[in-house]
């Protein structure tokens, strides 16, 4: 219940919206999971507690800065000629599956059955999709109406520009409108042309923005914020704040921006902070104050309650515990296969992590490296002989006679809604094109598996002798005897470190690279603290620049500095 404390109704906010991301809910095709932290419907039950209205989004593209855009990753292999988000019959029949799994399970949250889901949105920003596949938007409405009824509202959000209205909307739909600045009137009066009749709606207000790996943190003006807010209030529209509260791309949520080919590859931070009125741990800004401000002018506003509580364990010195190239790390946490050609992490059933391809030269000659997503790392005999980026492609290296390793680390699945068409494996992770030895293909490759996805897995000790040269996947672990206090959150500063994955009580707090910067801290909500008693245990998987030591501090930071040569 740690969400009540995000502010929304002390601001004068009645309504929240929130996505469905497919991919969370269905990782594995078939297997439906709500468990846990994915959740959706206590989190329903607790908006009905708390009198809050909620807008749903279930895509079934979210965008949002999200892994893959909500994709499940799955769906790459499903056919060779899948076009996402159009009518064709492999990608539609997927996208129908899942809502039938879905939106019967939604129908009593909805509003005419006493819940308070008051709307759901059909796709999303549609009309900035090239394809404009009307055949597509009328079977999901279809399907929607077919399934919840003729009592709810569906609508739509584009941009206030002709051609994406055109393309991304329905008249059987209510669409709205999103933008940050620019004159409201000229907006709201274009959406008013794609409906009969209605309230003004901007669905998608900024006061804030997304942030990438080694690129400045982006800051909105409070005060611009503020007065456009007072603007459309006045005006008598409708405001969804994007992002109201962002919070943390825990895990492997976080996707990238980016084109087919790669060559503008962009992964979003950990953090999807985004500047908002309340910051990454949910706490009020003094953009909040003037948010709320603006909002007592037009409706109630309540007392705020205070921000949680942060707390400083300070110090936890890493000890260096092996490789996950050791055997007695995949035993535990990965597992192993065979591909004659390499195959994608996608191909060889996971989604994000690393692969660790292996294969025996026996000659000297040269390599070539064709494409690797999104960054791989070349052994020769457990030495490091060269580091590709996500953007290089066709790389060559002179080999000698030795067993050769290519790791490759997943930064994330493109989630720009318009790439998602053509060739399915211009998306997919890990080698993605022939690897070549004196032109000829290198084929019959051992493969490991490592998904990474939390650190509950490693149990057994192996100690390693940090004299060693520091090789890439190599694991650090570190404990304090304090215990873990769930009632208070913390940040998990990796100054000092390169780039890898960090794990707070085994749970994948997400990615650190604070070698491109700007995020430095990572954010460990309290409740994953674990039980009562438990002691502080922070796991490292390290690909570039170990430290001795992590600091567990109450202050984040977000605005570090940044070096995009890093991407």
């Amino acid at each position: 219940k740690q969400w009540y404390q995000r502010r929304v109704r002390a601001a004068g906010f009645n309504t929240v919206q929130t996505y469905i991301p497919w991919n969370q809910h269905e990782p594995v095709k078939g297997q439906v999971d709500f468990s846990g932290r994915k959740d959706l419907f206590s989190f329903l039950k607790l908006c009905s507690e708390l009198n809050i209205l909620v807008l749903l989004r279930p895509g079934p593209f979210i965008a949002a800065e999200f892994e893959f855009g909500g994709f499940p990753s799955w769906l790459l292999t499903e056919s060779k000629t899948i076009s996402f988000r159009t009518s064709e019959p492999v990608y539609l029949k997927n996208v129908l599956t899942w809502y039938s799994e879905l939106l019967p399970m939604l129908v009593p949250y909805l509003y005419h059955n006493g819940g308070p889901v008051i709307g759901l949105q059909v796709e999303n920003e549609y009309g900035s999709n090239p394809s404009c596949d009307k055949v597509y938007l009328q079977a999901l409405t279809q399907h929607f109406r077919a399934t919840l009824g003729n009592q709810i509202l569906l609508y739509t959000v584009d941009g206030p520009g002709k051609h994406m209205l055109d393309c991304g909307t329905l008249p059987e739909l209510y669409n709205t409108v999103d933008f940050g600045g620019g004159n409201i009137t000229s907006h709201f009066d274009m959406q008013a042309k794609y409906n009969q009749g209605g309230p003004p709606v901007n669905t998608e207000f900024y006061p804030g923005w997304l942030s990438h790996w080694g690129s400045k943190f982006p800051s909105h003006s409070r005060t611009a914020v503020a007065k456009k807010l007072d603007e459309m209030l006045a005006y008598g529209a409708s405001i969804n704040m994007y992002m109201f509260h962002g919070g943390s791309n825990f895990g492997y949520t976080s996707g990238a921006k980016g084109n087919k080919d790669a060559t503008n590859f962009a992964p979003h931070t950990t953090s999807y902070d985004y500047d908002a009125p309340l910051n990454e741990a949910g706490d009020t800004t003094l953009k909040y104050w003037d948010i709320r401000e603006v909002n007592s002018k037009y409706v109630p506003v309540a007392d705020v309650p205070k921000n949680s509580t942060k707390k400083s364990y300070g110090r936890v010195d890493m000890k260096y515990w092996g490789s996950i190239l050791n055997e007695s790390f995949i035993s535990q946490c990965g597992s192993k296969t065979k591909n004659v050609h390499p195959l994608s992490l996608e191909e060889n059933k996971q989604t994000n992590g690393v692969a660790v391809y292996s294969k025996d030269i026996e000659k000297s000659g040269t390599l070539m490296v064709g494409k690797v997503r999104d960054r791989a790392y070349l052994l020769l005999d457990r030495k490091l002989i060269l580091t590709i980026k996500g953007k290089d492609s066709n790389v060559s290296i002179g080999l000698t006679p030795g067993r050769l390793e290519i790791i490759v680390l997943s930064d994330g699945h493109i989630n720009t809604g318009h790439v998602h068409m053509d060739d399915p494996r211009n998306y997919m992770k890990g080698i993605t094109e022939p690897v070549l030895y004196d032109s000829e293909p290198l084929l019959n490759w051992d493969v490991t598996l490592l998904p990474l996805d939390d650190m509950s897995c490693l149990q057994k000790t192996e100690q390693g002798s940090r004299d060693q040269p520091f090789l890439p996947g190599s694991v650090y672990i570190g404990q304090l005897a304090k215990t873990c206090d769930s009632t208070t959150d913390t940040f998990l500063d990796t100054t000092g470190w390169g780039k890898g994955v960090t794990y707070f009580q085994t749970i994948n707090l997400g990615r650190h690279w604070p070698l491109a910067g700007p995020q430095l801290t990572l954010y460990a909500p309290g409740p994953f603290c674990g039980e009562s008693d438990s002691k502080i245990t922070v796991h490292m998987v390290e690909f570039e620049k170990p430290a001795d030591h992590v600091t567990l501090t109450d202050e984040s930071n977000l605005r570090g500095p940044i070096d995009p040569s890093q991407l």
